[in-house]
């Protein structure tokens, strides 16, 4: 009697699930207009934030992404705030960022893993121009590799210091110095945020808990108070794409150069915007993570891993073809797209 119960209650769970999933299907074609209509109101209405003379915290501005967020600011006529590890490499990016027209440009050689350089380097930002005005959280690292296979859980930890706890720390140390002047948060995060891309779980882990922190603080008193920009770029020519294992990205995949990536950048944080994904088209992936997520991981089982993207799949080329053919045949799949 007892697992009736159980059986009659599960069903009645899912049932309610999947009506809501039907409604919900439905009414969204009927709220599209509005929709449409709203973020066309939003966008008139948006003032574009003037950034001449503002001091600007760049984190990982020595090189990549971070240098060229650097430079765009410093051509708006911004004061640039350069964070990363290398000192030299900042010494170089300050120097451009002058010649580029920034009203000022100081380093601040930091490690942002570690939770009192996050603090430090916000109080040197006040202590050398008495405010900060917009932080943009961009340092970050990953390491290629299949979780199950990861040994060193020292290297699993650091992704999350730096990717996760690097940028929310020092938003916690920024927070009241934006507050007053009712500043900026810019936030790196990336398209694995919602993309399920082999080898890298524990940084597309840290980049997905990024952009849940930022929506939980707007949703917070703090949230009126600052505006956030999360940002999320695809796969952009960088240290960390051109530094990572020959199988980590197909050689024929479009990469963003790293300017146009910055350029993006800054211009959705100029404008205001909340999210803004880098190239737009990876934004046609949302629909498949929300109604049919297993679709988004059948080609990176299949093209990158060499693996049979179901079981029922395996079963099927293993009856007609053979377990030994199945194997070869997608185990070449990788060799053909990267």
């Amino acid at each position: 009697m007892e697992n009736l119960v159980r059986r009659v209650r599960s069903l009645l769970v899912n049932s309610v699930g999947y009506v809501m999933a039907g409604f919900l299907l439905l009414v969204l074609p009927a709220m599209l207009p509005w929709l449409i209509l709203y973020r066309i109101f939003e966008r008139i209405t948006r003032e574009e934030k003037i950034v001449v003379g503002k001091v600007v915290l760049i984190t990982g501005a020595s090189a990549g992404i971070g240098r060229h967020i650097a430079l765009e600011y410093a051509t708006r006529g911004a004061i640039v705030v350069l964070v990363a590890r290398r000192e030299h490499l900042l010494r170089e990016v300050a120097a451009k960022c002058m010649a580029n027209g920034a009203r000022d440009a100081a380093i601040c050689p930091a490690d942002v893993s570690k939770q009192d350089e996050c603090k430090r380097i916000v109080d040197f930002t006040i202590s050398n121009f008495g405010k900060l005005d917009i932080l943009v959280n961009n340092a970050g690292t990953a390491k290629s590799g299949l979780f199950a296979e990861q040994k060193n859980t020292d290297d699993v930890k650091a992704i999350m210091d730096l990717d996760f706890w690097g940028n929310t720390l020092t938003t916690k140390y920024a927070l009241n110095q934006l507050r007053r002047v009712r500043g900026q948060v810019v936030v790196i995060s990336s398209v694995a945020a919602f993309v399920p891309y082999p080898k890298q779980a524990i940084y597309n882990a840290a980049k997905s808990a990024i952009v849940q922190f930022y929506d939980t603080i707007r949703a917070e008193p703090v949230g009126q108070d600052i505006t956030i920009t999360v940002v999320l770029p695809g796969f952009v020519e960088s240290e960390l794409t051109k530094g990572g294992p020959k199988d980590h990205i197909p050689s024929w995949w479009p990469m963003l150069s790293t300017p146009s990536a910055a350029r993006a950048i800054v211009e959705a944080a100029v404008a205001g915007k909340r999210y803004h994904i880098v190239p737009f088209w990876y934004a046609t992936w949302l629909p498949y993570k929300v109604f049919a997520p297993e679709l988004l991981e059948w080609p990176p089982r299949m093209f990158l891993l060499g693996k049979p993207p179901t079981r029922a799949v395996e079963t099927i080329c293993n009856t007609v073809l053979g377990k030994d053919n199945t194997q070869k045949l997608f185990r070449a799949l990788p060799e053909w797209v990267i």
